[in-house]
């Protein structure tokens, strides 16, 4: 049996709906992500498909703890990445990653391939900078 990379457990991500200029209070919330469970083993791919507004990003942001996790649990290798301190999410970061389908949005298209690719490598110190190239 493989090894759970990534194990993500009943997530919700709830956007409040405010009302009101001067004093705001909250009238509701949007469900955004409402219960998603499920697990990619080592050497697995997980496609995440769906019509236009289902939360398929928030999903993939809030696994990356770039969105607000209402209530659930995201682990990657078995550390709790919605209780793991800024620092050490962002040393890890590098490992795991979202990609996204569009490459109209992804892509810059006044960027070379070689400074699309290397940024990241720098950004993250993989490779040395006079070895990028």
């Amino acid at each position: 049996m493989a090894k759970i990379i990534l194990e993500v457990n009943d997530l919700r991500v709830y956007f409040p709906v405010r009302q009101g200029f001067i004093i705001e209070r909250d009238v509701g919330v949007v469900k955004a992500v409402d219960g998603v469970s499920l697990e990619i083993a080592e050497g697995e791919v997980l496609g995440l498909v769906g019509e236009s507004g289902c939360g398929k990003s928030t999903l993939a942001r809030a696994i990356l703890q770039l969105a607000p996790v209402t209530s659930g649990g995201v682990y990657f290798e078995g550390r709790d990445l919605c209780a793991m301190p800024p620092g050490e999410l962002r040393r890890l970061r590098p490992r795991i990653q979202m990609i996204f389908q569009d490459p109209y949005a992804s892509l810059n298209p006044r960027r070379t391939v070689y400074d699309t690719l290397a940024e990241p490598m720098r950004t993250h110190n993989i490779v040395p900078r006079g070895e990028t190239r």
